[in-house]
């Protein structure tokens, strides 16, 4: 290996226990902007803490933990006031590199970090430009390979990873540099349930065991709220709470919904619980996120007397059978150029007006079935119609009127100078007149809610922002078929809901849903039917509800049902005669009769 000594003479790290935050009054103004997206930010984070940084898209978390090892503003310019001290280390009087031996930070997208050729190589980067010695390099290297999981995809090139493996990458070579803070801005948010679940645990194993201070960025409330020692909640630039998880989530339920956090399922359960029971003020002290046993119990209490049975929820609308078929897959084969099988024997048939969830693991074959629909792939066996089209026959820019694809990673289809300029682009190609373009523009942008930024440069949005750009220009195109990959990366629980309830009107107005998600509570609120996936397989089809009801076949293909369907599954183990459940409102209508809008 080649040592790049981008940093110096290597000196063998000690254990920092002095792994302290201290920020005070600090606020930024990214450049040409008027108005600061920090505003007056005091933060103090002790040694060996783990702090949960909560708050809607585009609030300022992401450039708050940037201004931590000096990328705001060394690198994006703009104007910053207060101080930021690492470690006694005041940030703004040493370079971004000078930081990264005290701090490493993991970006929503891991493209941004990752360098080489192949994983065992990327991993490697980072000790090499510290010069350490090549036994040390590869020690860890070693270490951090195993840790996330990695080792049998150690030569594999780094562009053929999924997104959640190009995540775990990016996690392993900021390990491999052992800095004494790990800062993460939502490092789950392409991994799969199984995923998300290995890389939480080793987050806080490094927190407890290798004394690592935590700072993390989550939207995924659930899967973390257990692990935070302390949350810190964010709106329009500021610091609005600051407190242990169980006072945050019991004293400020509606004030968090309002902004745009989703509140764990648990937390709205035990809410709804003594709402309903006219609970003592005592009850409402206690913890909210780590009784799912205690919760269980009063559940069971609640609905064993049999009034749970009288419930049932409707799981679908229109007979798909009574539907012309929007898109028919037959007999669909794809095989990757390194000789490994991408879909194996694919049969499926989408009605017009579906509304289908497509999930599984990382690597499931996913985003390699729907890349079949827009002509990025092109079947090597079996054929593809699009209504009653042969897709081998249809150009790429015939199928992108048919069918709208929105990508995973948001820029790598945002590529103009501004937000309006980005969806009017598309409708000029089509030839559309200035008239009908603005007022497509116009719609679009209200929906997403990017109005105010349509003037902006792209790349001065947050991620979640960029998302719902790269949504809105596909909104713009009108296409028939929406196929959405992983759309709600970066968003709120606000936002999220927004976003979807208008793809919902969507869907009942005629179009055509795809949806690819990991978030589980997505499909619960949201799909009419859910297709499984495994090793390019389709393993499970069928509408939500019955499919949430085969836990165990789930729970091998990597998927983590939401809390309220486990719940439900638990009772009916215990005798209770109650239907698979599927959002909190469903359960409310099972323990007080409230009607359900499902």
């Amino acid at each position: 290996m080649i040592l790049f000594k981008t940093y110096g003479t290597y000196l063998p790290l000690q254990a920092n226990h002095n792994n302290m935050i201290d920020i005070r009054n600090l606020s930024y103004t990214y450049p040409n902007m008027s108005e600061p997206v920090l505003r007056g930010i005091d933060l103090h984070i002790d040694d060996r803490e783990f702090v949960l940084i909560l708050g809607p898209s585009g609030c300022g978390k992401s450039t708050l933990i940037q201004c931590l090892n000096g990328l705001v503003p060394k690198v994006t310019g703009g104007t910053l006031k207060g101080d930021v001290m690492v470690n006694g280390r005041d940030v703004r009087s040493h370079k971004v590199h000078q930081m990264a031996m005290d701090i490493g930070i993991i970006f929503q997208n891991p493209d941004t970090q990752l360098f080489a050729l192949t994983v065992e190589k990327d991993i490697a980067f980072g000790p090499e430009n510290l010069g350490m010695p090549k036994k040390e390099i590869l020690e860890r290297m070693e270490r951090a390979i195993h840790t996330v999981g990695m080792d049998r995809m150690r030569n594999h090139f780094i562009f053929t990873l999924s997104g959640g493996e190009k995540q775990r990458v990016a996690i392993a070579g900021t390990l491999a540099m052992e800095p004494g803070i790990m800062v993460l801005d939502e490092p789950t948010s392409d991994l799969d349930p199984v995923g998300t679940s290995e890389v939480l645990s080793l987050i806080r194993r490094l927190n407890q065991e290798k004394d690592m201070t935590i700072i993390l960025i989550e939207h995924k409330i659930d899967e973390v709220i257990h692990l935070a020692d302390r949350v810190v909640v964010m709106d329009q630039g500021k610091i609005i709470m600051d407190g242990a998880p169980d006072k945050i989530f019991n004293h400020a339920h509606e004030r968090l919904k309002r902004i745009g956090i989703c509140l764990p399922q648990l937390s709205e359960i035990d809410h709804a619980i003594k709402n309903g029971s006219g609970g003592s003020d005592s009850e409402c002290d206690s913890p909210v996120y780590s009784s799912y046993r205690s919760i269980l119990a009063r559940l069971h209490h609640l609905l064993s007397d049999g009034h749970a049975s009288s419930i049932r929820f409707k799981t679908a609308r229109t007979p798909s059978a009574t539907r012309k078929p929007k898109i028919m897959i037959k007999n669909l084969w794809h095989v990757f150029d390194d000789g490994r099988i991408g879909l194996e024997d694919i049969n499926l048939v989408i009605p017009e007006r579906d509304f289908v969830a497509l999930i599984g693991h990382n690597g499931a074959g996913k985003t390699t079935l729907v890349s079949h629909l827009i002509g990025l792939l092109r079947p090597k066996k079996g054929n593809i119609f699009i209504d009653g089209s042969d897709v081998s026959r249809m150009t790429v820019a015939a199928l992108a009127q048919k069918v709208g694809y929105l990508f995973q990673n948001p820029d790598n289809q945002i590529f103009t100078d501004s937000v309006a300029q980005e969806l009017r682009f598309g409708l000029k190609n089509i030839g559309l007149d200035d008239r009908t373009i603005k007022q497509r523009v116009d719609a679009a942008l209200a929906m997403m809610e990017l109005t105010r930024f349509q003037n902006r440069h792209p790349h001065s949005l947050s991620r979640g922002q960029r998302q719902r750009l790269a949504v809105a220009s596909i909104l713009a195109m009108e296409p028939d078929i929406i196929v959405l990959d992983e759309p709600t990366t970066g968003q709120d629980w606000g936002h999220v809901n927004r976003f979807l309830h208008q793809i919902q009107h969507l869907n009942e107005l005629g179009k055509t849903i795809v949806l690819i998600t990991h978030d589980m509570n997505i499909v619960a609120n949201y799909a009419r039917r859910t297709v499984v996936m495994e090793n390019g397989r389709i393993v499970l089809d069928g509408n939500t509800r019955d499919v949430f009801s085969n836990p165990e076949i789930l729970e091998k293909t990597g998927i983590t049902l939401p809390v309220v369907t486990k719940l439900s599954h638990d009772l009916q183990r215990d005798g209770v005669d109650i239907p698979t459940l599927l959002t909190v409102q469903e359960l409310c209508s099972c323990m007080f009769s409230q009607p359900v809008n499902y």
